[in-house]
């Protein structure tokens, strides 16, 4: 296979920036990345500041939740006057969550409360941030690196680009997956030339695999200690939000990890990337969205798949024994039920009858994306959206269980995303 001229680069201090430069992978999985968002909403307009005990707490807590899930990450010593947004807070503002500028006191965006409020959803979230985040983008660079990238007349949208990459690929291959190495040798140098067609990035990918000497001359994007890391945290968001899939098993450095395409939900992605979304704001893209039912399709697949593991079918035989009946509606027809988690299984959530209900179809689906919640003392919480279509056909309170766990459900309230 014929190579490619050699890229230049476009400026020498050109590289791909993520939302921080000081990574902290941990802070990009969904459940700790919107449990600061959400802690930031609670003390929103008490004129409280990040360094104050009362933002302390809430890091804390989330950390203390966390400690016997698969997610390792230290908030509790991230207090203080070196507070986690002082040193971190990047990643909320990049995402246009929090302002660039709040002179250190808690204050969300109005789209950072919509997030936080799950009145956008983080399907919704995932595929805005797709489609929205640029680079150069002024939160995360200084001005005179913005000005470079301006004067080489050059915009990428990097988790759009790698999504394009990795589903030609898929096409071409049959098997779409790409590395953290593979970003930094061949997609971010090509990509910095704007006159690339797609084709072309999936032919330098297959040449490097073929012989990764061909490509010595290229020019080195990440020279700096942290480049590789924060490249990685462009694949660790798609997989977070299930565009993409890591292989945790393969024996290689996580620079070599590789991340698969995610074919189950291809109609949706595809969407995604259509010409549809081009130039559209984040209120436009949320109703475009919305209008297309991308989000609505995305969740439904994702807990069809987590409906179909193995141990799921023992769960659901015990849940509807003992329960016999949906916990929000009292429908009783077996076809119609199914057993909804209370912990979720990403989370070390057991396959046990105190961690889980009988729901009727709906009404799970409601509950797994965040539109319907159950408090420990029997509230229930239905989002503004679903109430327009259920009305008052859901009650405000349930009579918990004496089997159902408080504690799962209290986390639940405090933690879960809507991300099974």
């Amino acid at each position: 296979m014929s190579l490619l001229k050699i890229p230049k680069k476009p400026f020498s201090g050109y590289k791909w920036k993520w939302a921080s430069v000081q990574c902290t992978e941990s802070l990009n999985d969904p459940i700790v990345f919107h449990g600061v968002l959400s802690g930031m909403a609670k003390l929103e307009g008490k004129g409280l500041s990040y360094s104050s005990n009362e933002f302390r707490y809430e890091l804390v807590r989330l950390e203390n939740d966390l400690k016997d899930t698969p997610v390792s990450v230290n908030l509790s010593g991230r207090g203080g006057d070196r507070n986690l947004i002082r040193n971190s807070g990047q990643y909320w503002k990049a995402m246009g969550l929090i302002p660039k500028d709040s002179r250190g006191v808690i204050e969300l965006t109005d789209y950072g409360r919509q997030v936080a409020s799950g009145g956008v959803s983080q399907s919704e979230f995932s595929a805005i941030t797709i489609r929205t985040f640029r680079l150069p983008n002024p939160y995360i660079s200084s001005a005179h690196e913005v000005e470079e990238w301006l004067a080489a007349k050059l915009e990428i949208f990097p988790l759009l680009l790698i999504l394009q990459i990795v589903r030609a690929l898929n096409e071409t291959e049959g098997e779409g997956r790409i590395t953290t190495d593979e970003l930094a040798r061949v997609v971010v140098p090509l990509a910095g030339e704007s006159n690339h067609e797609l084709e072309e990035f999936v032919s330098a990918i297959q040449s490097y695999r073929e012989d990764a000497t061909q490509f010595e001359k290229w020019p080195n994007c990440t020279p700096g200690a942290n480049d590789m890391r924060m490249l990685r945290e462009y694949l660790l968001f798609l997989e977070h939000y299930g565009y993409l899939i890591m292989d945790a098993s393969a024996s290689c450095t996580r620079f070599q990890t590789p991340f698969f395409y995610n074919q189950v939900i291809d109609e949706e992605i595809e969407d995604i990337l259509s010409d549809a979304f081009v130039e559209k704001g984040k209120e436009e893209l949320l109703r475009a969205i919305r209008d297309d039912r991308i989000a609505s399709g995305m969740e439904a697949k994702r807990l069809a798949v987590a409906n179909g593991r193995p141990e799921q079918a023992k769960f659901r035989r015990q849940i509807l024994d003992l329960y016999g009946r949906c916990v929000i509606t009292n429908a009783r027809m077996p076809e119609i039920l199914q057993a909804a988690h209370i912990k979720p299984h990403k989370y070390n959530g057991p396959e046990a009858i105190d961690n889980g209900f009988a729901m009727r179809m709906d009404i799970h689906r409601l509950y797994d994306t965040n539109h319907l919640k159950i408090h420990p003392d029997g509230k229930v919480e239905v989002s503004d959206r679903a109430r327009l279509d259920y009305g008052m056909t859901i009650p405000p309170m349930i009579v918990i269980p004496e089997t159902a766990n408080r504690e799962y459900l209290r986390w639940r309230i405090d933690n879960y995303v809507g991300l099974c």
